[in-house]
């Protein structure tokens, strides 16, 4: 296990072949490197079991450093909290009749987290019946507007000034949305993605692709591209996919950094990409108490230009 987990480490998902060396945890290879270490405590095996706790000193350290941040936020001043955009994001897997239960569970987050009004901003994946009227109303502000864009929806306090349905094919979608300059913060655009999960799927093509296919129908540049990416944060994928954007965990992130699965999280892939004129100030994953994914929650300022 800890030979293949090195090896995913190394290569992240650039080889089709062994990508999914790069999807195995570090907190779960820890696990492991520690229960060996510990069941040869009985044997002669000294040598083995003195490797086996430096490796797992090393994935320890790896752990803390690429998976789980301390504190990374950057302290606002008054002025800059007062004018903070806070957005979020859910992949809420087609509710349908689960819709209300679910949004029962996002309205408790948002009170615990932001306050009873919830983010400024919130990005809905595969959102179902999370528009309908009885759930809208548990969690949408009353100060917001709901819209939908094929398999996207937006509730925002910020005024949308355009919306793109970019493409959708059943397995993989994408979305581009514009807001209006809003609290001292310029105007800026998300591109919205989902990608398709099937695991056979190289994701080094599958991101190739889709940027190829991006730029062919002209997007915009967007200073924001969040959704669930079905791909691990940190691999060469999405470093060639989007090379000028920083991940948002890496900024500014706090806590464990993994989405999926929702109860026992080992996977970060619902994911957030800043472009430069986007300040991310805090970034938290957090579970809303219901659905597959959990939740991401970011507060950024955007400024008119880079920097």
């Amino acid at each position: 296990m800890s030979i293949a987990w090195a090896i995913g480490r190394v290569l992240t998902d650039r080889v089709a072949a062994i990508q999914s060396l790069h999807w195995i945890p570090t907190l779960i290879a820890l696990a492991i490197t520690l229960i060996c270490a510990f069941l040869l405590c009985w044997s002669n095996w000294r040598h083995a079991r003195r490797i086996l706790w430096m490796i797992a000193c090393l994935q320890a350290v790896i752990f803390l450093v690429q998976d789980y941040a301390i504190a990374r936020t950057t302290p606002m001043s008054i002025a800059q909290s007062d004018s903070a955009i806070r957005i979020a994001h859910m992949n809420v897997n087609w509710p349908g009749e689960n819709a209300n239960a679910i949004a029962r569970g996002i309205s408790d987050s948002f009170r615990c987290f932001y306050g009873k009004n919830g983010p400024d901003i919130f990005f809905l994946s595969e959102f179902g019946g999370m528009l309908g009227a009885e759930a809208i109303d548990l969690y949408c502000p009353s100060d917001a507007n709901a819209v939908s864009i094929g398999r996207f929806a937006v509730v925002s306090r910020l005024p949308i000034v355009e919306v793109i349905p970019l493409y959708d094919d059943t397995k993989s979608t994408a979305a581009f949305v514009r807001f209006a300059p809003w609290k001292g913060n310029a105007s800026w655009a998300a591109l919205l993605i989902d990608l398709p999960s099937n695991p056979a799927i190289s994701r080094f093509k599958m991101l190739g692709d889709l940027r190829l296919r991006l730029d062919a129908l002209a997007t915009p540049v967007p200073d924001i591209i969040l959704g669930d990416f079905n791909t691990v944060r940190g691999g060469a994928a999405i470093r060639k996919f989007a090379p000028k954007m920083q991940d948002a965990f890496a900024e500014a992130g706090i806590g464990y950094g993994a989405t999926y699965p929702r109860i026992f999280p080992l996977l970060h892939i619902d994911q957030m990409l800043l472009g430069p004129r986007v300040r991310v100030r805090q970034y938290e994953i957090i579970d809303s108490g219901s659905g597959a994914h959990r939740m991401q929650i970011a507060t950024i300022l955007v400024n008119e230009k880079p920097g």
